[in-house]
């Protein structure tokens, strides 16, 4: 699309102060709509607006934002180096007891729009989140605690529960699958009604306890939590949707219910594409070429699934996605191939660090499938799992 002239000089010209509530508006709005590199660059010109007024934690707000949209992308290394200077400047600011100043935007919008205002203490949420997508656990896990230990100076309700849900998701890959569903449930419990009601992470927590009761293998149960999920999409939108789509997807799968599967993982990977969500796209994209698989399929089109991810995953630094796809690839794969690709799946292992298990479920994995290509024997089905 070709912007007409007057607009590309406003989106050319600095900022200054008074753009930046409009501007905040405007760069969740793009994230919202999967628009993360729109909503990238705008954080990035409303930081350096804000430093330029001296605003100097509205610089950081700005600068968060962008973090988690990053984070969000799959570009934890950047995501990272950006959330670490930011604690160190926040933590600073915190210390020297100046007033922090207040949201550019309404809190409702902010909400909305999946968005925070972060204190020291969420941005060790926020490091944990990006910790625990890298399949660093243990770092995710120290992270969480630094979180416990800081205040949270300026207080969203949001946040201390947020974490617990990171520490949900944490353990969840990490083998603990009932310690996941105790503590998602808990947040369940505390965010609906009473005085730290707070819709957003009502519905997080409603994926983390769904996520965990797939894990556990309980389909009953976690197709409810999926189902609601679409109830509730409104608040969180089409992420919400598509993980609604891929759970259920997911279960139907598991259940043999091939035909009613593939309706909801094609509609999953549709919207994702759709809406720039890389990773629910590769994830839909991984549930689809299992379900070729066991399907019976040519070998030729389960393939062509999965090397359409592996064409993308060198932007997405995600070993937890990455030895599944290089698994599963194998198991489609001419035998010189598949055992190229086995082997480069067991060179990620390394890049885990977790307490628990010792890579029990990765390993258990890896060796199911080595045994498949060895024999050329069709593997059993493979449950997923969505990071």
């Amino acid at each position: 699309m070709v912007m007409l002239s007057e607009q590309s000089a406003i989106a050319a010209r600095p900022l200054d102060a008074s753009d930046i509530p409009h501007g905040f508006a405007q760069a969740l709005d793009h994230r919202s709509h999967g628009r993360a590199l729109d909503a990238c660059a705008l954080w990035a010109r409303l930081e350096a607006a804000a430093e330029r007024a001296g605003l100097r934690h509205l610089a950081i707000q700005a600068g968060a934002e962008r973090s988690l949209t990053l984070t969000g992308m799959g570009a934890l290394s950047a995501a990272g180096v950006l959330c670490e200077r930011l604690l160190i400047e926040l933590e600073e600011l915190e210390r020297s007891g100046e007033p922090l100043a207040p949201p550019p935007v309404a809190p409702a919008l902010l909400h909305a729009s999946h968005g925070a205002w972060f204190s020291a203490a969420g941005l060790h949420r926020l490091r944990a989140e990006q910790l625990r997508r890298s399949a660093d656990y243990v770092g995710a896990l120290e992270e969480l605690d630094e979180a416990a230990r800081s205040a949270d100076q300026r207080p969203d309700t949001a946040l201390p529960q947020w974490g617990r849900l990171i520490l949900s998701d944490t353990i969840r890959l990490a083998g603990d699958f009932e310690g996941a569903l105790e503590v998602a449930a808990a947040v369940g419990r505390r965010v609906r009604g009473g005085a730290e009601e707070h819709p957003n992470i009502a519905v997080l927590a409603e994926r983390a306890s769904a996520r965990a009761l797939l894990a556990l293998g309980d389909l009953g149960g976690a197709r409810v939590r999926f189902e609601r999920l679409t109830f509730r999409a409104g608040s969180e939108g089409a992420p919400m949707a598509v993980s609604s789509d891929l759970g259920i997807g997911e279960t139907l799968r598991r259940r043999g219910e091939h035909r009613r599967a593939r309706v909801h993982l094609e509609r999953a990977r549709a919207v994702a594409l759709h809406e720039g969500h890389v990773v629910s796209w590769i994830h839909a994209q991984l549930c689809l070429a299992e379900l070729s698989r066991v399907s019976g399929e040519p070998r030729a089109e389960t393939s062509a699934l999965l090397d359409q991810i592996l064409c993308r995953l060198s932007l997405a630094e995600l070993p937890w996605l990455r030895a599944r796809t290089l698994m599963l690839a194998a198991l489609s794969a001419a035998p010189e191939r598949a055992e190229r690709l086995i082997d480069r799946a067991e060179q990620e292992l390394p890049r885990f660090q977790r307490r628990s298990c010792d890579l029990e479920l990765e390993r258990g994995l890896l060796e199911r499938c080595r045994v498949a290509v060895a024999t050329g024997e069709p593997a059993d089905p493979i449950d997923l799992d969505f990071l």
